[in-house]
Formats: structure tokens, sequence, C-alpha cells
């Protein structure tokens, strides 16, 4: 198994090398807005998922090739904090990169009500959590989570994360038109962060094709939620990657980056470093051999590994 890929250009986090250390897509949540498609196994119980001395040696072998990071990202095809004992992994990233790059974990907070997990945590550098609902009625509507999970657990989890974790935690909110998007729902918002106490928020929006029909919040909307939860606005600047040339095995590459997610020309270029013709033929040729598919979404065309 291949437990890493990119880096990639990340418009929060620079170029950020990406850790997946869950089976796809073994989940806590069945979020409307996910581009992994539906949770094929929702559970909250932790296994050891990851076999050490091959994490180890691809790590390594990756580090030797010298690539631009700027931080190393534990997030992938489900949630990592489903992987017990997720500490030792950090720590193995660290002592193998000798600490040069600040490690990033991205979960749902569906764990961190556990004080063993929020431990386990203290190691990374950066957490960003999200938080997509500020009532109950919304969290199981838009979050749609296993049976055992409360809001009640999601907000105390988080408070208490931000009491323990001496590093920065970035909370993200996926604002989703007509579910989470009104003005009541921001208030509520507001309160909730303040007890959070993040460093930072970041709104983000579904952008991406789902297997639910979800829409946008209008422009106006949005700038009005941001006033509310974050008191200015905030803007997520574009990234891209200087394009490199390309090697032999960049097919390769589009289909290890399409294996984990749905992505359009502009992503595939911007993320991997290429060059937009070379990409269009490589993508054209997989098209062929029937090895991916094509879809219209908001517009957008969007690539992804043929299933059927």
């Amino acid at each position: 198994m291949n437990y890493f890929y990119g880096p990639v250009p990340s418009r929060r986090l620079g170029f950020s090398l990406g850790v997946d250390l869950i089976p796809k897509k073994v989940c806590s949540f069945d979020c409307l807005y996910c581009q992994l498609v539906k949770t094929t196994k929702k559970i909250i119980t932790r296994f050891t998922y990851v076999d050490e001395v091959g994490f180890k040696k691809e790590l390594k072998e990756i580090i030797k090739k010298n690539p631009k990071i700027d931080y190393i990202t534990l997030s992938g095809s489900g949630e990592p904090t489903l992987h017990k004992n997720l500490d030792r992994i950090i720590l193995a990233i660290k002592k193998i990169t000798k600490t040069r790059f600040p490690v990033c974990v991205i979960t749902n907070s569906s764990l961190l009500y556990r004080k063993n997990v929020r431990s386990e945590l203290r190691q990374a550098d950066l957490i960003i959590p999200s938080l997509d609902a500020a009532t109950r009625k919304t969290f199981n509507r838009i979050n749609r989570p296993h049976k055992s999970l409360s809001f009640k657990k999601i907000i105390d989890g988080l408070v208490s994360l931000r009491k323990e974790f001496k590093g920065e935690i970035w909370l993200e909110v996926m604002l989703v038109g007509g579910i989470n998007d009104s003005l009541e729902e921001a208030e509520k918002f507001k309160k909730i962060i303040q007890k959070i106490k993040p460093n930072k928020i970041q709104l983000n929006l579904p952008v991406r094709p789902s297997e639910t029909k979800i829409s946008l919040p209008c422009p106006k909307r949005i700038k009005t939620i941001e006033k509310i939860i974050t008191g200015s606005r905030k803007v997520a600047l574009s990234f891209c990657r200087k394009q490199r040339k390309t090697s032999l095995d960049t097919k390769g590459e589009i289909l290890k980056y399409l294996t984990r997610r749905p992505a359009g020309l502009s992503d595939l270029v911007n993320s991997l470093g290429m060059n937009s013709q070379q990409a269009v033929k490589f993508l054209k040729d997989l098209l062929k051999q029937r090895v991916i598919k094509q879809y219209i979404y908001k517009r957008k065309k969007y690539f992804v590994i043929k299933n059927d």
C-alpha cells in the first residue's frame, strides 16, 4: 500500500505531503458533501491499519528525493483518528524527517471527546478540526454520524482539545446552502467558537462533486456569515505549484491522485506540477483505456477512477 501522496499544493498549508492511514472509505461520519463518495464502513472503533515498517520505508524513500514540503498532513481517505496509536505515527515522521517539517492532522472532530485520542494528537504541530453544525439537528443532517456520536460530544471534545493542545488549531466550517447557512445558525456558530477558541477560523464551500446533490450559499450570505463568525473578511488564496519536467510515471501519478479524490484538469496541473498539454494527453489515454471517466459538476469537468 502507498501511504503517502503528493506533495500537493494546498491553499492552507503550502506544499503538503499527504498521509493516508485509513482504508477508503472508513469513517465515523457520512457527510453530505464528501468528495470521496459514501462511507462504506461507519465505525468509531479504532484499529491499527498501518504497517509501521512499510510506512517508515516509504517515507525514507520520499525524503531522499528532497521534495519541497511545508507540512506533512494526516488526512487521506478516511478519518485519521480511527488509527490506533496515532502518536507513534507522528513521532516516526518526526524522527525520520528530523523534525524538518511540521505535522498537521485534519480531523472531523468525532473522536476528540476521548482523552486518549487528544493525548495522541499532542505530538502534532497543527490540528485542523471541522465543525459543520451549530445544532444537533443540523449535525445529524449534514454529517450523518455514527449512531453513538452526539453533537455534545463533538463540542466537548473541541473545547477539551483547546485546553490541552499547545499547538495551532484552525477550525474549519463547511457551509452548505439551505442547511447550515442561516443567520440563526451563524449566531450559534459564533457562541460555540468563542468556547473553542481556535487560532484561526476557515470557512469552506463544497465545490467538489459529491454523491448527494447540494447547493452553495449565495455570495452575499457567505460574506454575512463570515462577518458574524470571524469578525472580518477572510479570503482563501490560490496556490499554484511550479511546473516540473514530465516524468515517465506521470500517468501513474494521475491515477494515484484520482484514486483518492475526483479532480479537474486545473487540480491535476497545480497539484502535480504538470504541463497542461501533457495532462490532457494522459487523461485522453486513460479515458480511451476506460480506466477513468469524466462528468460535469457545477459547470466544471471532473475525472474519477472508473469502478464499474
